[in-house]
């Protein structure tokens, strides 16, 4: 991604709906999927700066990973130490790692079938793997150009990665279901205006912020126990055979 994106993320991680109301869903689905006890060993792969792994090292052991230098110094400034740079072609696992997590990752992979491969190996028999992308290609929008996406998803597709690496789909599930239509009037909105500069999230007034961060993780109450039929983004727990 664009340097811009990274210092924008750690400044918006904490406060802004979108980065809040994932977190808080993910790390909940987790929990009640996977069941894992305090204290395991956690592998956050494209951990970014570092708000979701922070989150996690909480009550469990984190390593993260990333590409890029500037991610892992911010993620440093949230405390993390179990920091790794690079790609998983030269990442030494050193630790049987009880999950695994990308989290907006995949979608900035060229090879996506080569990189969730290689999680399913270095991930021990009865690993889970958690994974979330954006949704549907005719979503695409400036934002994508902006975060360098490779694609967006449907819920087959992404399955279908998965699988066809070994993995069998313990729970799916789209999400950011409650603002898909607020979205979408924006994505057809932003077609016919044309913004003096492109930044990496939009700016969300505070009153207006607090809206959607409610909305958005109220879905946590549904989740998993429902399954959603459509939103902005999918979210699959697989686990290693």
């Amino acid at each position: 991604m664009e340097e811009q994106v990274y210092h924008a993320n750690y400044l918006h991680e904490d406060n802004y709906f979108w980065f809040i109301s994932r977190n808080k869903i993910v790390s909940e689905v987790f929990q009640e999927i996977c069941k894992l006890p305090e204290g395991s060993n956690l592998l956050d792969i494209g951990c970014g700066t570092g708000g979701f792994a922070a989150r996690m090292a909480k009550s469990h052991n984190v390593t993260g990973t990333d590409t890029e230098p500037l991610a892992l110094e911010y993620s440093r400034k949230r405390g993390l130490t179990d920091l790794h740079l690079g790609t998983l072609d030269n990442f030494q696992v050193e630790k049987k790692y009880d999950a695994a997590f990308m989290l907006d990752v995949i979608e900035h992979i060229n090879d996506d079938s080569k990189v969730v491969s290689q999680v399913y190996n270095l991930l021990p028999s009865g690993g889970w793997f958690i994974a979330t992308v954006p949704a549907y290609q005719w979503m695409w929008s400036k934002h994508d150009v902006i975060h360098q996406h490779y694609r967006r998803y449907t819920m087959t597709s992404f399955t279908q990665l998965l699988t066809k690496s070994g993995f069998d789909i313990e729970y799916r599930t789209y999400f950011n279901t409650l603002l898909f239509p607020l979205a979408l009037v924006k994505r057809v909105v932003d077609k016919f205006m044309s913004k003096k500069e492109d930044t990496p999230h939009d700016e969300v007034p505070g009153p207006l912020n607090t809206l959607f961060e409610k909305l958005f993780t109220f879905e946590s109450k549904l989740l998993p126990g429902l399954r959603l039929p459509f939103g902005l983004s999918i979210l699959v727990i697989a686990k290693k055979k």
